[in-house]
């Protein structure tokens, strides 16, 4: 059976379901960044300086106003050439930004340390993931809307949040990159439904530097090339047609590769300047590395006591199996989500690391619930139609699953995963 639903609404749907979409949204920012004070407010002047990814995503910001040096990032691998090289680039400070800059003017107004760590630039840094977070949510709304009801389009963004590790990394840990990738992830959903509907050489390009800025936060992600490449084919001519869209209007695509390619120049600049090389694998300097000719962890990925994805967030379960069954079904861009799960899961089962540190759950796959959201709506879509002495049950699950989640939020302690 093959599902090639791709619905739009009428204009007077649309109007009445703007708002809907924008509430949610405005919902999650308001939830995220009250809870994100609530877990940090004792910790304002310290939350941005906490050792681990947070801070090497974070310092390149303090370093632009002279609290660091380029050479010596605090949170660096020591070279020989005693420079610090920060193993993290630049993609989630580019994000953060804007919220930086706040924080500096919030900083000078309330008379605090004009650092880039003082209490006003935590607040900002908190507020932005929230917003991140919150325009995600409706993103995704307005992306599922076009192929599946309103309540259920409605109930997957609130469930991801909620229901999974995303809620910790928006709230407990915002300087993390997990919540800044969902967001990219999930307004690249967000374009390429609409570029289906109506092919737009805006929307395009759009998707390029989305694709590129992902993968600026991390190299890995660039396997969501295969999303708007694959996603809604079904024919050789599908494929043909979506690569056609690159050639629309041929200047329009090239000022999307333009800042694609701009997106990376200041990350480039700092690896010459660290390392004399252009383009580095920064780990491999920590030596830090991929078995991938070695048996990889793969049950231990899901599995596993310390962090495994299935045992922290069971709601993947129903959503991996969900998108195992489109795929068995032959649903409409359920074989591309198939690959890029597949590839993602494999190549972190390979990681010297593959448990990630101190992580609440399997992080690496946070930022990929932008896109699994398409089995969680249509596994959930099927299962309304099921009896009501089925549906009960799941909806308790449902909701066991979210209470759970947000008690191991409160009382995680991240120490003990670092075995």
């Amino acid at each position: 059976m093959r599902d090639t639903r791709w619905t739009m609404d009428s204009p007077d749907a649309s109007r009445r379901t703007q708002w809907t979409g924008f509430l949610a949204g405005a919902l999650i920012a308001l939830v995220a960044f009250t809870s994100g004070i609530a877990f940090n407010h004792r910790d304002l002047y310290r939350m941005l300086r906490v050792e681990g990814d947070g801070w090497g995503y974070y310092q390149y910001l303090p370093g632009l106003i002279g609290t660091h040096h380029w050479e010596h990032l605090p949170w660096a691998c020591i070279l020989p050439n005693a420079s610090g090289l920060d193993l993290f680039t630049s993609g989630v400070a580019l994000l953060q930004l804007p919220w930086f800059l706040l924080g500096h003017a919030a900083a000078w107004a309330a008379g605090s340390p004009m650092d880039g760590y003082s209490a006003p630039y935590a607040l900002c840094i908190l507020l932005g993931v929230s917003v991140y977070t919150g325009i995600a949510t409706g993103m995704l709304f307005h992306a599922l809307r076009r192929r599946f009801t309103l309540p259920i389009s409605l109930a997957v963004p609130l469930l991801l949040f909620i229901g999974t590790n995303l809620y910790y990394y928006t709230t407990r840990q915002p300087s993390m990159s997990h919540a800044y990738a969902y967001f990219l992830f999930a307004v690249l959903h967000y374009l390429l439904v609409r570029n289906v509907e109506r092919a737009s050489p805006w929307r395009t390009a759009g998707i390029l530097v989305l694709c590129s800025w992902a993968m600026l936060i991390r190299q890995l992600h660039a396997v969501v090339l295969l999303f708007p490449l694959l996603y809604g084919v079904t024919d050789r001519n599908g494929f043909s047609d979506r690569l056609r869209r690159l050639t629309q209007r041929p200047w329009v695509t090239a000022l999307g590769l333009l800042l694609s390619v701009a997106l990376w120049l200041p990350q480039l600049a700092y690896w010459h300047l660290i390392t004399e090389h252009w383009f580095i694998f920064p780990y491999g300097y920590k030596g830090e590395h991929f078995d991938f000719a070695l048996r990889p962890h793969l049950l231990d990925v899901l599995f596993g006591i310390i962090n495994g994805w299935w045992i922290y967030t069971p709601l993947m379960i129903l959503v991996c199996g969900a998108l195992v069954w489109m795929a068995v079904r032959k649903v409409t861009g359920a074989w591309p989500l198939l690959a890029i799960l597949v590839l993602v899961w494999y190549t972190y089962a390979s990681w010297w690391c593959w448990w990630l540190g101190g992580a609440f759950g399997h992080r690496g796959f946070v930022k990929f619930y932008a896109l699994l959201a398409i089995p969680l709506a249509w596994g959930l879509e099927r299962m309304i139609t099921w009896r009501l002495a089925w549906r009960v049950p799941l909806v308790v699950l449902l909701a066991l699953f979210m209470v759970a989640n947000l008690r191991m939020t409160e009382r995680y302690g991240w120490g003990w995963s670092e075995a």
